[in-house]
């Protein structure tokens, strides 16, 4: 009795293992440039009705920008940080939140989800714009210069994220 639950847990196993093993070909990631500000230049978005959405939309002010998915359990996770954040700053900083997820995926998290900052879509991959862990957010200043690079949750309501945002509104 115990050799073929063994068994069957070997192979389910096996085969979590074989899927997840990773893709059969590599990919490149592209080196990031030199100048962090030359990935604004990358940066292809719309809003959740297809039109077209770029940071100069947003001058004179500074960005909050998250990258994020819904499959991404710290990246759901930090979202209602991220909601009373832009709720304390929602007059000096400017709150986007960007998938490249299909539109409809992220109107059905927002449907169950009720957040007042914007969401936005990322045409192309996150590598595309040297996104390489999720959730990742720019801080972005008034003048439209990357200041900070956050990659990983972040509670985004604790004192030392507070002090951050204060610094980049006096920017």
């Amino acid at each position: 009795m115990f050799f073929p639950k063994f068994t069957q847990f070997v192979f389910l196993l096996s085969l979590i293992f074989w899927q997840c093993s990773g893709p059969k070909e590599s990919t490149k990631v592209p080196e990031k440039p030199a100048d962090p500000n030359d990935r604004i230049a990358r940066l292809n978005m719309t809003d959740l009705d297809g039109k077209p959405v770029k940071l100069s939309d947003f001058a004179g002010k500074p960005v909050f920008l998250n990258f994020w998915a819904t499959w991404c359990g710290p990246c759901v996770g930090e979202m209602q940080s991220i909601e009373k954040a832009s709720l304390q700053f929602k007059d000096k900083i400017h709150f986007l939140a960007v998938s490249n997820e299909s539109t409809s995926a992220i109107q059905s998290y927002l449907k169950k989800n009720k957040f007042t900052f914007q969401f936005g879509h990322l045409e192309g991959s996150y590598v595309n714009v040297f996104v390489l862990a999720l959730p990742t957010t720019l801080l972005i200043d008034k003048n439209g210069q990357i200041v900070s690079e956050e990659e990983g949750y972040r509670n985004w309501t604790s004192p030392s994220s507070i002090k951050m945002l204060e610094e980049l509104v006096a920017k």
